[in-house]
Formats: C-alpha cells, structure tokens, sequence
C-alpha cells in the first residue's frame, strides 16, 4: 500500500484508519459519512468513529467526500501583503521578465517539493498593471504514511501597481509552507529585476505588515478597524468570536489584570461579541497586553457570493513563539453559503472575500504604523 497513489486506490481496513487519523479528517467529516448510511453515534471522538467506519468496506462516493473535505482544509488559503515605492513609466505586464524558471530560484538540492510546469505572469482582467502567476507544487515526504508522502499545493502571487500612491502591492497566496517559501522567492527575485531594470529605485526595500510594527494601543486599533470599525460594504463585521491575548513583561498590568502576572503566557478566548468585553473595550488595558489575533464573523456579498464567513486576522509566528517579525496572515477558518445548491469552490471564494480586505489592510497600517525602515529583500 505505501507505494500506492492516493488517486488510484480504494482504501480499506488499515489503510482506511491511517487516513481518516489525519488531522484534516475532522470527526464531523467521518459523521457525516456515517449518517449518510443511517449510523448514528453519540460522540465527537475519532476513537469512536473511525472504527466504525473502518470496520465496513467504503463506498467511491463516500472517499470522495472525504477526500473533498481533506483538500478544502488543507488547502485553506492565507493571504500576506507586502508594498514598494515604484517609479516605472512601464506597464507592469511589460516589467516582468519574459519567463522565470521558479524552480531554478528555489535550493531545490535541500528540498523535497518543486513547483510543476513552467507558470508565469499574465494579466488580470486584461490589465496589463495587474498581473498573477498560480502553480501547483508537489512536495513528497517518504517518511510520511502512504496518505500524506505525496501531496500537491496551490500558490499564487498577485502584483499590481496603485498608481495614486506610486507603490506595487504584492499579495502573497500560499496554502502550505512550501508554498510560501515559494512565494517569498518569486518576490525577491521580481523585485531584484525591477530594480535592475529601474523600475524601482535600488534604494527602495519591501515594506510588510509586522507585529513590531505598532504599539500595543495600535496594534488593538488596527485590528478592530478591521473587523469591528471596518467599513466595507461587501464583508461586514457582525461579532468577534475568538482573540488570542497575551501580557507583555515590559509594561505593569492594570490592577484588575494583576491575575495574569507570571500565570498567563498566552490567553485564548472563544465566544459571542467579543468585541464588548473588557479585553477588547477597556483602552486602559491595551498598553500592557499583546493583541495577536482576533477571529471575527462576518457577512460577505461579492462577486455573486453571499452567506457568513469567521476571518482570522493575526500574526502567526507571535502566536507560536512570540516573534515579533511575524507578518500579519488573513485566512478563513469558517464559511457557509446561502445558496447551498450551488456548485462553489470554497478555496477560491475565500481568496475573493480575503481580497476585498487588502485596501483596508493597507491604508489602515499607514495610519497606525511606528515609522521604520522598510524590510530588506
């Protein structure tokens, strides 16, 4: 079996539970199978339903399902920003190398994935100051079960020129690291030939969204502008369902936060708007606490698209390990459609909805931002 493709086998028995034990099999992915075939069973546990589910043979349609529900989680977009100072009288299509062997920018010696085909840039929407390239990137991990040694990932990186404001805004669109790594080659490397071609000026550097780059107080505007003071029309805020909070040592907490001293490294709370509790609405709180991510539901209508979304805005690396280079990552954690019937691929209706943040994101940062040093390519 562990030299068998995932595309061409029909799981059973063992081979079954080492799939659905993967993290992107939720217990309610394998419930639902289960009701489908009228078997219901009274707990949330994978303990419990695997094994009912492994213990008869499993029908095409219901590994489809399952696989379906694998690849949308796994696959779950996340969008990062950077901009830089652009001078060119070239459209950006005409800037752009005429072709670029990703691979080649990738130490591809010390990897174990590579991006497939030869992708390049092409114009968004016909316009040639809006450019994209997507690709697939394979990545295969012997030392992994036969279920997740060979996958494929989706990226993307969308440039395009704000010529009110002379800058390039890069949009980066990964889904696993590799995928990233891959996006932050592209980057550098475009930018290098902007630079050779003087497009842009060689003293000009990428300028991203980073924890360190506010204060505690702006850190908390920031991302309640985003979400609960946001003012856009085609996602509105409805409520804060989730913040991630932690005390920064350097500053004296508020007698009444007392309790946190030297207990709590980091506080994650989950409920219903949010948004009014003291954490969030007390200002007095914001100089001594760290801010890093705030989930928010929303109501989206785009691009023929309407229903209720959860947004994760935060900064991820801070999340893990505090560090306060870490750039700030929208992705989706939660999505429903009024429109059920419809055939909607969920992965790229998220991007579209991620999308409609970028403006906001961008000109908000400018507003709130410690003055600072562009970061480096």
């Amino acid at each position: 079996m562990s030299n068998q493709n995932i595309d061409s086998i029909l799981p059973q028995g063992e081979a079954l539970r080492t799939y659905l034990a993967q993290p992107y099999i939720g217990s309610g992915d394998i419930k639902a199978v289960l009701r489908s075939r009228g078997v219901f069973i009274n707990t949330q546990e994978k303990e419990q339903t695997i094994p009912a589910l492994t213990l008869s043979l499993i029908r095409p349609s219901e590994f489809s399902q399952l696989q379906l529900a694998y690849t949308t989680k796994e696959d779950n977009p996340k969008i990062t920003t950077q901009t830089i100072k652009w001078q060119g009288l070239e459209t950006l299509l005409d800037s752009t190398p005429d072709s670029i062997d990703v691979n080649k920018l990738l130490d591809l010696d010390f990897k174990n994935f590579k991006v497939l085909g030869a992708p390049n840039f092409y114009p968004v929407n016909k316009d040639l100051d809006t450019i994209r390239m997507d690709y697939l990137l394979e990545r295969v991990d012997r030392s992994k079960s036969w279920a997740d040694s060979h996958k494929t990932f989706k990226g993307s990186i969308e440039i395009k020129k704000n010529k009110d404001k002379n800058e390039l805004i890069i949009i980066s669109t990964h889904t696993a690291p590799e995928t990233r790594t891959t996006n932050q080659a592209v980057s550098k490397h475009l930018v290098s030939h902007f630079k050779s071609v003087r497009q842009i000026d060689e003293s000009e550097a990428v300028t991203s969204i980073r924890f360190c780059d506010f204060t505690n107080e702006n850190r908390f505007k920031y991302l309640l502008g985003l979400t609960q003071y946001g003012r856009l029309v085609a996602v509105s805020f409805i409520e804060i369902v989730d913040m991630g909070i932690a005390p920064d040592p350097d500053n004296l907490l508020p007698a009444d936060l007392s309790w946190m001293k030297e207990k709590i490294r980091n506080l994650d709370m989950k409920g219903f708007n949010l948004e009014h509790s003291d954490f969030l609405s007390n200002a007095s709180y914001r100089p001594s606490l760290f801010l890093h991510r705030l989930d928010a539901k929303f109501r989206f209508s785009t691009s023929g698209l309407d229903g209720d979304c959860v947004i994760s805005l935060g900064f991820p690396e801070f999340s893990v390990g505090q560090n306060k280079d870490s750039e700030i990552e929208l992705r989706i954690k939660q999505i429903s459609f009024d429109n059920s019937g419809r055939s909607i691929d969920k992965n790229e209706a998220k991007e579209t909805i991620l999308k409609e943040l970028e403006s906001e994101k961008i000109e908000t940062f400018k507003t709130l931002s410690i003055p600072r040093q562009p970061l480096l390519q």
